[in-house]
């Protein structure tokens, strides 16, 4: 696709699509449905949405439906961009470290943290890997983790549980 500032291979292209359909799908079911308010209530406190009749069981069993539903699209995606591989799960180092980053508990976040990681990796690739004969767009993710965690423990958008 030709945005006339840049050429957009088309698999990157329907990955943006699928990406943000996924993120507008969950947004709005964990935000507008019955189901879930329940994961936030269980989320929140366990106890307490126990005692309102939610089953913690059938919610937990739910997110772990949503999160194999969502890898599932992802791997799609990406292994329709890069192929398959036995290296694909540096992407998945390369996801904990934008969640983390984002924190855990914000979508909004996990959303700057992947711009912050993939801007800060090919940066690095252009600036930093020719003076140090290559390997640090691979690290960099890793160091500004390292480095947001030691000021911000709950990552950049993560609310502090006390």
């Amino acid at each position: 696709m030709d945005l006339s500032f840049a050429v957009v291979p088309s698999g990157l292209w329907w990955g943006f699509i699928f990406a943000i359909v996924g993120t507008i799908a969950f947004l709005l079911i964990f935000k507008f449905s019955r189901t879930g308010v329940a994961m936030s209530a269980v989320a929140s406190d366990q106890q307490a949405a126990l005692s309102m009749g939610i089953s913690v069981r059938w919610v937990f069993a739910l997110a772990w439906y949503f999160g194999a539903m969502a890898s599932v699209i992802g791997g799609i995606v990406i292994g329709n961009i890069s192929g398959i591989s036995v290296y694909m799960g540096d992407i998945g180092l390369k996801v904990l470290a934008v969640i983390i980053l984002g924190g855990l508990d914000s979508i909004g976040g996990a959303i700057l943290g992947g711009f912050v990681v993939g801007l800060l990796e090919n940066l690095t690739g252009l600036y930093i890997d020719p003076l140090v004969g290559g390997g640090a767009k691979n690290v960099a993710p890793f160091f500004i983790l390292v480095f947001i965690l030691i000021i911000r423990p709950y990552g950049l958008f993560g609310k502090a549980i006390m």
